[in-house]
């Protein structure tokens, strides 16, 4: 039998009983017994049988599918590394980008520079290792002024976050909310 104590999309505290029964423990919550409670301050959301909490505060931790927002902090050898405002700095190889390929080197910094900002997808990300991503889809890449206007202008309303199938919701400058510094 499972039962959902605690009414999802509501603000729920640490320790809060959420739900009993048999359902899948999500992020954010644990379990004793049959009873799953909250580990942080965060809004209740219920996925099928998983039960999970969304922290209002705290860091961000990617997920495979998650579109991010980023800033190229270093140019290296075989690709960049990407602040996504994530406890783990974020690499996006060469190879997840378009362009040439082949024996002959390209310069990485003529496709993203140090500063640049970048909407890409996290590809691949375990705990031991730093997220991987790419920009190879349609409208990721490079983010450009003008696009960051333009993105700001289509998502006003989504500024706050993305649909809930979006999965975007939880990176850590969202689509349209690009830092501008």
């Amino acid at each position: 039998m499972m039962v959902i104590v605690a009414e999802p999309k509501q603000v729920v505290a640490p320790g809060e009983l959420l739900a009993e029964g048999d359902h899948v423990l999500g992020d954010n919550s644990f379990k004793v017994g049959t009873r799953i409670y909250s580990a942080c301050i965060g809004i209740f959301e219920v996925d099928g049988t998983r039960v999970t909490v969304v922290p209002l505060k705290g860091g961000y931790f990617p997920r495979v599918g998650d579109l991010v927002g980023g800033r190229i902090v270093d140019v290296g050898l075989s690709g960049w590394t990407v602040d996504i405002r994530a406890p783990y700095e974020a690499m996006l190889p060469a190879s997840e980008t378009p362009g040439p390929r082949g024996p002959r080197r390209r310069d990485l910094s003529e496709s993203f520079d140090v500063g640049d900002m970048v909407l890409s997808q996290v590809l691949a990300f375990d705990r031991t290792r730093d997220p991987l991503l790419t920009v190879k889809g349609p409208g990721l890449g490079k983010i450009s002024n003008d696009r960051e206007e333009r993105l700001d202008d289509q998502h006003a309303e989504e500024r706050n976050g993305l649909p809930d199938n979006s999965g975007a919701k939880r990176c850590g400058y969202g689509l349209g909310q690009v830092s501008r510094e």
